[in-house]
């Protein structure tokens, strides 16, 4: 069944904005007619004859000390509903998202066929907004009075039911990777003859990601083989990192490259994948990065272990544990069999179970529940 769907989101480089925007371009392949509603175009946003981009104009008004962008984001989902008719409005987190979709949903409450809001969460609204004193009643409204809920991996489903006690736990969809943009095409082989080793972390910067972390892994890893590091990304942290590779000795070594849009070409360019996070909700860059052909070094927490297999697809060491990190880097690296298998098993891993084309029909299905069931009140 072909629906219209409107999907508001952050139009900006963390994960939820990339998987709500590569969710978009999915649905508008497939022939569903797809409005990305946001404050800016989405950086990964391309083009298709299904797919609208609608930009919220977020007014100042003398009367607020602060712009009202939840107000300015209900009102242009309810204009695009009522223009276009739309099956479901998909809001990525809870706040703002879901709260200003539901609130487009009751303005047009007298239309025959009511618009229906799925809510995603994606972590951040769960594990810090969430459990927020001043943000908990009203995440908790989003999730019980919206007409679905999903999370993307198990583990923030538990966290989420966990911490809001909900009649029903979220739906549990995973993200998916384009296997036909991340590929192995062109991959980097493994270093001769004193070729160095390619090392690359991409984040939004922000404390939770470990850069740090990330920082001095590499340094040890630079001091048993030849090695750079590429770090990928902007961010509150991206400042006192580069301070830190100096302080190391090692600034020759790291390169801070800030955005990049060609992204699998930095992964296949890579022979190893650091993210080293406090927590991932799932870790899609490190799935992006497995679909590359590049095996990946993560800690043993959150929904990162329901992306790699350890030791299989890549290794897992405890949070902050540097020096386990560090050991599993080096003979990985220093081992080209070891390397090789893993580098294969990593690519299997992202192509059977992750891939687009097996996770859009469980969204496709998901919203066609949602848009049968009665209206929650």
């Amino acid at each position: 069944m072909q629906m219209k769907i409107a999907i508001s989101c952050h139009p900006t480089q963390g994960g939820s904005g990339v998987v709500a925007t590569e969710l978009a371009v999915a649905l508008a392949q497939r022939g569903h007619q797809v409005h990305v509603v946001s404050y800016e175009r989405p950086f990964r946003l391309g083009r298709h004859d299904n797919l609208h981009f609608h930009k919220v104009n977020v007014t100042e008004y003398p009367l607020f000390r602060y712009p009202p962008h939840d107000l300015n984001l209900a009102n242009k989902l309810a204009q695009v509903a009522a223009d276009v008719g739309l099956d479901v409005i998909h809001a990525h987190y809870a706040v703002p998202h879901a709260v200003s979709a539901m609130l487009a949903r009751d303005m047009l409450c007298s239309c025959t066929t009511p618009v229906k809001v799925v809510t995603t969460v994606h972590g951040t609204d769960i594990t810090l907004v969430g459990s927020h004193h001043d943000f908990y009643r009203v995440c908790r409204y989003a999730m019980t009075r919206n007409d679905g809920t999903t999370a993307v991996s198990q583990w923030l489903a538990d966290r989420t039911q966990e911490e809001f006690d909900l009649d029903e736990p979220p739906a549990v969809i995973p993200n998916f990777v384009d296997c036909a943009r991340f590929t192995t095409d062109e991959r980097l082989r493994y270093p001769e003859n004193g070729e160095p080793f390619e090392l690359l972390h991409v984040s939004n910067f922000r404390p939770v990601k470990r850069v740090y972390d990330v920082i001095r892994v590499f340094e040890a890893v630079q001091r048993e083989l030849p090695a750079r590091l590429t770090m990928v990304g902007e961010g509150p942290e991206h400042g006192c990192a580069q301070e830190l590779a100096a302080e190391l000795g090692i600034a020759n070594k790291v390169d801070f490259v800030g955005r990049r849009d060609d992204i699998e070409r930095a992964y296949r360019d890579s022979h190893l994948f650091m993210l080293l996070s406090d927590y991932e909700s799932f870790g899609l860059s490190a799935l992006e990065a497995l679909a590359c052909g590049t095996p990946v070094l993560g800690t043993r927490s959150g929904g990162l272990v329901e992306v790699i297999e350890d030791g299989v697809s890549g290794h897992l060491c405890k949070v902050g544990d540097v020096a386990c990190m560090a050991k599993r880097a080096i003979a990985l690296l220093g081992d080209r069999d070891a390397w090789v298998n893993m580098s294969v098993a990593a690519e299997h891993r992202a192509r059977m179970r992750f891939c687009k084309e097996l996770i859009m029909p469980r969204y496709e299905a998901f919203y066609e529940q949602v848009a049968a069931a009665p209206v929650r009140g």
